[in-house]
This record gives structure tokens, C-alpha cells and sequence, in this order.
């Protein structure tokens, strides 16, 4: 049985990054680090958090508009109390239109339980399916609506699942993420 949640929201996101490193082959790789308000599944709600994350992002281009991406990143997310976060995703990112396409993994432990509630342990493993599109930019700043999917990875336990939507507001700084 899947436990779905739906919500909207306002995410507040900021993110910067350094120059590119050219790899070879039109390969680049930059460090990037992102700091953002937003919901965040705490199954079986959503609660207002905190995410903060640094890593690496991997660029080659498809075409004129278009580029893959494959981004690695660890850090923390607050919703009651601070959780380690890991992700890897690969995406499709369209720079003229600001739209892009991710699916990945994610670990983190914001769906474990204490107290009373620990035999319900949620698993802290979970697969991603996220479209983003920011069609208002204007220099730093874009603006548009973000949809994710997210469910827990196959086990021995239930897994969860949720879908979230949010208007998203953003400031970028550096080169390019």
C-alpha cells in the first residue's frame, strides 16, 4: 500500500557555484552549493525545512538549448531536528527555455522514528522524478514551479511515496547551475 501525500507550496531557493572546469570531450564539471526553504515529506505530512547542500555538477551539451546533467551532492535538511542528506541525479537541463528534468536517489534520515513511533521506520532511501520550470528570469533572478515525485526504494517495509508542487523563487550566483 502507497501512503500519498499532496501539497503546494513556496520554495525560497538561493544557489551558487564556481567557474567550470573544462574535462575535455565539452565535458565541464563546477562546484555547487544551494541553500533552500521548502516542504519537506516528513511522512506523513509535509513540515516547513530547511536544505542545505554542496557538491559537484557534471555538464555536457546535447545541442544548442539543451545539456545533460549529472550532479552529485551531500549536506543537511532541518524539519524538526538536522538530517544528513546524500543525492545523485541526471537530468536534462533546456538553459533557453529554463526548464529541466531530474531523476535520482536520495538518502537521508528525515523518515526515521523515535520514541514510541520507532518501530515505524520509514525507508530512509528514496527514488526521484522532479520537472522545473523558471520561465521568468531577469539577471540573478528566476521565478516559475517546481513538481516532484518521490518514493520510498523497494524493501521488506512499506513505501511511501508523496507529490509535491511549488512556486519557486530563486537567486543564483557564479557561473552557471
Amino acid at each position: 500500500m502507497l501512503a500519498v501525500a499532496a501539497v503546494i507550496w513556496v520554495a525560497l531557493d538561493a544557489k551558487a557555484s564556481s567557474p567550470s572546469v573544462d574535462l575535455g570531450r565539452r565535458w565541464t564539471v563546477a562546484a555547487v552549493a544551494d541553500a533552500t526553504l521548502t516542504p519537506l515529506f516528513v511522512y506523513p505530512d509535509y513540515e516547513n525545512g530547511l536544505h542545505l547542500t554542496g557538491g559537484f555538477r557534471f555538464v555536457h551539451p546535447l545541442g544548442p538549448e539543451a545539456e545533460f546533467v549529472w550532479s552529485g551532492r551531500a549536506g543537511a535538511t532541518y524539519a524538526d531536528d538536522w538530517r544528513a542528506l546524500f543525492e545523485s541525479y541526471a537530468g536534462v537541463d533546456w538553459t533557453s527555455i529554463g526548464v529541466e528534468v531530474r531523476a535520482g536517489a536520495r538518502h537521508d534520515d528525515r523518515l526515521s522514528r523515535e520514541g514510541i513511533r520507532a518501530p515505524f521506520r520509514d525507508p530512509t532511501g528514496r527514488v526521484f522524478l522532479e520537472l522545473e520550470a523558471l520561465p521568468f528570469r531577469k539577471g540573478w533572478f528566476s521565478a516559475g514551479a517546481t513538481v516532484e515525485y518521490q518514493r520510498g526504494m523497494p524493501g521488506s517495509l512499506r513505501l511511501p511515496s508523496s507529490v509535491s508542487g511549488a512556486a519557486v523563487m530563486r537567486v543564483r550566483w557564479g557561473c552557471c547551475t
